[in-house]
């Protein structure tokens, strides 16, 4: 007998980890999105994908979660919550709320507490890479009481997950530290990058970099991180915030993972609606279209 699981957050991670699943033998699938309840373009779209993909898109929360097997909450950060307090009116004992979204532990902690007091088990994934390249075979690190347990069930579908504690902020804290140095970079490159193009030096500091650390092509490093950056933006100053968020629960002031937060969010706010080909763009698109946004170099 196959495992049943639903979707709470229906966007591009939802998608492409619920394609797999579908592959691999899973089923059936729900899913619910907000977006949903506004209907409009953006609800089609999604219902329309769902239909694609072979998923049951249902009309609430209560209605796609009840007697799922595994619940996946994949929406955003800011929502986790609401979303864990909203799943938990229709949970019951025996299934297992799976929350993915890039939280502080303090968050992870609050849908926990709203889950396990409707009788169901709660586990925290820290989603290590992005989804899209892996589908549901992105590496997750796993943490909860149950977490064990759904990391043989999910192995059974192929999925790469590991069990890294029982204790509910185990893997995020691990996700969220690890993204303090990545995004942390992504930030730098774009900011130095960004000021020597505009300088016409840019060829220069890679080439610099490159005799510093030879071992590394520097030219597709930078449109790796930057491209992500530009496209990625929203979802990637929201997680740093997260991450200064936990520094600070923990007596520790955030000062570059801020400013790494506030250089992304710079970068997405010039860059709103702005479309982009298929695929990452190059540095130089995006610094191309930084510029023609921007009308004054922005403060370092």
């Amino acid at each position: 007998m196959s495992t049943s699981f639903t979707f709470i957050g229906f966007g591009e991670a939802g998608q492409h980890i619920a394609r797999g699943l579908k592959g691999a033998g899973a089923g059936p699938i729900r899913c619910y999105d907000i977006l949903f309840d506004k209907g409009g373009e953006g609800a089609g779209r999604i219902r329309a994908r769902a239909a694609e993909i072979g998923v049951t898109a249902c009309a609430s929360s209560a209605e796609a979660v009840k007697g799922s097997a595994v619940v996946v909450a994949a929406v955003t950060a800011s929502s986790a919550q609401n979303a864990a307090t909203a799943a938990a009116t229709a949970l019951a004992t025996g299934q297992t709320y799976m929350d993915i979204n890039s939280c502080s532990p303090a968050v992870k902690k609050l849908a926990a507490a709203a889950v396990e007091a409707a009788g169901a088990r709660f586990v925290e994934a820290a989603v290590m890479e992005s989804v899209p390249p892996h589908g549901h075979k992105v590496p997750m690190l796993l943490a909860g009481t149950a977490a064990a347990a759904l990391a043989g069930t999910l192995k059974t579908f192929g999925m790469r997950v590991e069990a890294v504690g029982e204790k509910v902020g185990d893997a995020s804290s691990i996700k969220l530290l690890r993204s303090v140095l990545i995004k942390g970079l992504e930030s730098l490159m774009l900011e130095s990058l960004y000021v020597a193009s505009n300088l016409g030096v840019a060829d220069r500091v890679l080439a610099s970099m490159k005799q510093t650390y030879p071992e590394m092509d520097w030219p597709k490093v930078a449109d790796y991180l930057v491209g992500r950056t530009a496209v990625h933006g929203v979802r990637r100053e929201a997680e740093m915030r997260e991450a200064a968020r936990m520094l600070r629960d923990v007596g520790f002031e955030p000062l570059m993972a801020e400013a790494t937060a506030n250089r992304i969010g710079w970068c997405a706010k010039t860059l709103a609606g702005h479309r982009w080909e298929k695929g990452l763009p190059t540095a130089a698109d995006v610094f191309e279209a930084l510029n023609g946004r921007v009308t004054k170099r922005p403060a370092a």
